[in-house]
């Protein structure tokens, strides 16, 4: 008779026999899964770049590719694999070679960190070749020029920009540093500007032939400065002739002298501008001046500090038509001695000195020598004593517009009392 499954599991020696049979499988399913080869790929694995000695020592560096990655397959058992990860396999690109700086492409190989270990490399290495960038290192330090810093200030008024560093120092492979020519702070303002604005400016580099330059492979101190745009009110001033030794009643009218240019463009704070209306030229020493007309090619423009000439020029053209003058040469035998310690005692020892005198013609016919002084400037002796020459002023009675061409020195003793 045929047993029922329910009358079968009440059999002790069928449920033993059953359960034999199950754990056996187990085991045998468990050491096959264990034992038999199975495939893993690990990735992220760093590939390790070594220059030659030689190389190294002669300054060679890698400054790009060294920090690629790679990946390979493996194959072993479940147990080992279970545990392997990117420090177990050594990845390398071979740079024993190279001995000059340029881009390479390198071979890519790997292999086990521990010969021992109980796995198989069984696929290539991915990449199988990575580019490397091999140069010598260079630093240098570059002015940073503010002229891209776009702006637009309105009618009246001038602006002008100052940067927060002056200069970059910049590091990099020696054939990237040689590229570059120009480093300018680079910013756009949007808007009219009538005040002062500040902004950020990236650093960008320029060749020789105004292409903006890669800084990937380059280091920078700064890579943005502060952007300064001053902005001030401009005026137009007078510019006035200023005057040495000049005679106190000799009126200069506008028809004896020309000012080219006569008027410039100053750009400053309001409240200078606002109590400015002319500006003064270098001095003009009347002692160098006869009855003749004069040109004066340059004189330098002074202006107020915390201004800016916005004109073409900071120097004037001056003509002086004195050719309205009279002139007449004297001998003067009169003469004093001014700003003498009065430690000390000067006798002149010259009789006489003989002088030209420019001035109006209805002065100068008027015009005698005992008229005329010659004051000895001893304000300068500081302590000298004996035979000494000195600076000789003249003073002329009755002669308010004329005065003395040319430099004059006296002869004269100074003794201690």
């Amino acid at each position: 008779m045929k047993k029922s499954p329910h009358t079968l599991m009440k059999n002790n020696k069928f449920v033993f026999a059953l359960a034999l049979l199950i754990s056996l499988s187990v085991w045998i399913y468990s050491s096959l899964g264990t034992n038999s080869d199975t495939n893993v790929t690990v990735s992220d694995i760093p590939i390790q770049i070594e220059l030659s000695d030689e190389a190294r020592n002669s300054g060679l560096q890698i400054f790009s590719g060294n920090e690629q990655t790679a990946s390979i397959t493996v194959t072993g058992s479940r147990s080992v694999l279970g545990s392997i990860n990117q420090s177990d396999i050594t990845v390398t690109a071979a740079a024993n070679s190279i001995n000059s700086s340029g881009s390479y492409d390198l071979n890519v190989s790997a292999s086990k960190t521990n010969p021992t270990a109980n796995f198989q490399i069984t696929s290539a290495v991915v990449p199988s070749q990575i580019r490397v960038v091999v140069d010598y290192f260079r630093e240098s330090t570059y002015k940073i020029l503010d002229n891209h810093i776009v702006y637009k200030v309105a009618d009246g008024y001038y602006g002008f920009t100052s940067l927060s560093s002056k200069s970059v120092v910049i590091s990099g492979p020696q054939t990237e540093i040689s590229k570059i020519d120009k480093v300018y702070a680079v910013a756009e303002i949007n808007g009219t500007l009538k005040d002062t604005y500040e902004t950020e400016a990236k650093i960008v580099l320029y060749d020789k032939n105004d292409n903006q330059l890669s800084t990937e492979l380059l280091t920078m101190d700064v890579d943005t400065v502060k952007a300064t745009v001053t902005v001030l009110p401009e005026k137009t001033v007078k510019v006035n002739p200023t005057y040495e030794n000049k005679p106190s009643g000799l009126k200069i009218t506008d028809d004896m002298i020309k000012i080219e240019p006569s008027s410039i463009l100053l750009a400053g704070p309001s409240e200078i501008l606002d109590r400015t209306d002319s500006v003064n030229l270098e001095s003009i020493d009347f002692s160098t001046l006869k009855a003749e007309k004069k040109t004066f090619a340059s004189l330098g423009i002074n202006i107020p500090s915390d201004c800016k000439n916005l004109s073409n020029s900071t120097s004037a053209k001056v003509v002086i038509d004195l050719s309205s003058m009279s002139s007449k040469t004297f001998k003067v035998s009169k003469f004093t001695v001014e700003g003498l310690s009065s430690d000390y005692e000067a006798e002149v020892t010259q009789n006489s000195i003989t002088v030209t005198v420019v001035g109006p013609k209805s002065q100068i016919d008027e015009l005698s020598a005992s008229d005329i002084t010659a004051a000895i400037d001893t304000s300068n002796s500081k302590g000298t004593t004996g035979s000494v020459q000195m600076p000789v002023e003249f003073k002329l009675n009755g002669a308010n517009s004329c005065w003395v061409y040319g430099n004059y020195k006296a002869n004269l003793t100074i003794n201690e009392k």
